[in-house]
C-alpha cells in the first residue's frame, strides 16, 4: 500500500512539475559604470559647532562661498551617483577658519557615505556632505548605455535533443503512461553480507620429512 502511494505521488510530481528549457541568453539590465558621476548645482552640507552642539544644514551653491559664524566654506564642485548606481555624493570644498590663524586650510574632496577619508581636523567644527542638488551640469554622464543581450557558444545554445534548433523542453522526468519505478525491479531480497568464498579442492601436501633420528 505504502509502495503504491509513493508510486502515484511520483506520477503526479512528473505531470505537475514545469518543464526547464534550454540555455537563453538574458540581457542585462542598463547600468552606468561603477566610477560615473553627475555634477549638480548646490551642495547641501551639515557643519556642528563643537562647543554648543549646533548643527546647521546649509545649501551652498557651486562656485560661491558662505560663513558659519568663523568658519569659511567655499564649494568648487558637487557630484552625485546616476540613478543606476549607489546613491552617494561628493563635494570639492575650501575650508578656513577665520579665527584660528594657526589653523591650516582643508582643500579636497569629502564623500557622504564614507565621511572619515577625508576629515577637516578643526577642534571646534565638523563638516560633512549631506547630498548634492539643484540643476544638473558637468560632468553629464549622458543616456544609459546600451546593454547588449550575450551571445551564447554552440554547446550552451543547444536543446536537449542537441540539435541546435532551441525551443524544445528539457524533460524532468520520463514522459510515459507507466508507473515510474522506485527501485529497481527484484524477486529476490538483497543480501546485505558480501558472498561467501567459493570452496577449492583440498590439496594433498606430502608429509614432512623427519630430520629427527629418533622418529625414523
Amino acid at each position: 500500500m505504502m509502495r503504491r502511494s509513493l508510486i502515484s505521488l511520483g506520477v503526479i510530481a512528473c505531470c505537475t512539475l514545469p518543464k526547464a528549457w534550454g540555455a537563453v541568453g538574458i540581457t542585462p539590465p542598463q547600468m552606468y559604470a561603477p566610477q560615473t558621476w553627475q555634477g549638480r548645482s548646490n551642495a547641501v552640507l551639515h557643519v556642528m559647532n563643537r562647543l554648543d552642539a549646533h548643527l546647521e544644514t546649509i545649501s551652498v551653491p557651486v562656485g560661491s562661498s558662505t560663513t558659519f559664524r568663523t568658519l569659511s566654506i567655499s564649494v568648487d564642485a558637487c557630484v552625485s551617483r546616476p540613478p543606476s548606481l549607489a546613491a552617494d555624493s561628493g563635494a570639492l570644498l575650501h575650508l578656513k577658519d577665520t579665527g584660528d590663524a594657526t589653523r591650516p586650510a582643508f582643500d579636497g574632496w569629502m564623500l557622504a557615505n564614507e565621511p572619515g577619508l577625508a576629515v577637516y581636523g578643526s577642534p571646534l567644527y565638523d563638516v560633512r556632505v549631506v547630498s548634492c542638488d539643484g540643476q544638473m551640469v558637468e560632468p553629464n554622464p549622458g543616456p544609459l548605455p546600451e546593454a547588449k543581450k550575450p551571445v551564447l557558444s554552440g554547446a550552451e545554445a543547444q536543446d536537449a535533443t542537441g540539435d541546435g534548433s532551441g525551443g524544445s523542453p528539457i524533460p524532468l522526468a520520463p514522459d510515459a503512461g507507466a508507473p515510474i519505478p522506485l527501485a529497481p525491479p527484484s524477486t529476490a531480497p538483497t543480501p546485505l553480507a558480501p558472498p561467501p568464498p567459493k570452496a577449492t579442492a583440498p590439496q594433498n601436501l606430502p608429509p614432512p620429512e623427519a630430520t629427527d633420528p629418533g622418529l625414523e
